[in-house]
């Protein structure tokens, strides 16, 4: 090839490269920066203890900072880093000890090191007072009472249909209300929760929690789980049961 056709031939080159559209790398997604999506919400009050749980759009830590004044919450009490759920969304909930009767505290929850993000998400000031003392409180609780938590019935399958189920459990003394479930043994990996049970007075507490979203005629394995035993802290979970919704 002649001098003037090599340099005929680099110039359309160019020319090409320079007319051809330019690819732009896409950004990768961005996950969504921690939020506080509900609560706080103060589950259960005793002379000397609280449970204050929330709900955040991703996985995060669970802190609760608090105190006798809004302008000094410098005592802190918190759970294990909560993971998302199947659904995107991590519930938080903090037991916080010795208390004193019959007192005002104030408190905020604090979820950081948000899943994926590495952000933070903080809430507004809120408040509970304490019972009295003998006033269902845990001061002058019986040994039994204070025992570690334990499973006493159940769980228990009150219903099911072609998408939901109810299943029940008994414990020894009030905790969270948590179930696990999947369609594999070795992969229970949702979750659906009730309210921490404590029912004022009772000698047994009865766990409640109804599971949506389930696909007909499959069967589902689960276990629940109940922590936080008021006056313990302990947790107890049952053996992996299971169910088959409707078609």
């Amino acid at each position: 090839m002649g001098r003037t056709h090599c340099t005929l031939a680099i110039a359309a080159l160019a020319a090409l490269l320079v007319s051809a559209p330019r690819l732009e790398a896409k950004a990768p997604h961005q996950a969504a920066a921690e939020q506080i999506i509900d609560g706080p919400r103060v589950e259960s009050v005793g002379a000397t203890s609280a449970i204050v749980a929330w709900t955040t759009n991703t996985g995060g830590s669970s802190i609760l900072r608090y105190g006798t004044s809004t302008s000094s919450l410098t005592q802190t009490a918190e759970s294990p880093y909560k993971k998302a759920d199947v659904g995107g969304h991590a519930t938080h909930r903090v037991h916080i000890d010795n208390l004193k009767p019959n007192t005002t505290y104030y408190f905020m929850v604090d979820s950081g090191q948000g899943q994926g993000t590495g952000t933070e998400a903080k809430s507004q000031i809120a408040t509970f007072t304490t019972k009295s003392s003998g006033q269902g409180g845990e001061e002058g609780d019986s040994a039994a009472e204070r025992q570690p938590v334990r499973i006493l019935d159940g769980p228990r399958v009150e219903g099911v249909g072609n998408n939901w189920a109810v299943i029940a459990w008994t414990t020894n003394a009030a905790s969270s209300s948590v179930l696990h479930y999947g369609t594999s043994p070795n992969s229970l990996s949702q979750t659906a929760q009730a309210r921490y049970a404590d029912t004022e007075g009772a000698a047994q507490q009865t766990h409640r929690v109804r599971v949506s979203n389930l696909q007909p005629n499959t069967t589902y394995y689960f276990m629940v789980d109940s922590g936080q035993g008021e006056g313990t802290g302990t947790e107890a979970k049952s053996q992996i049961a299971q169910f088959k919704t409707k078609q």
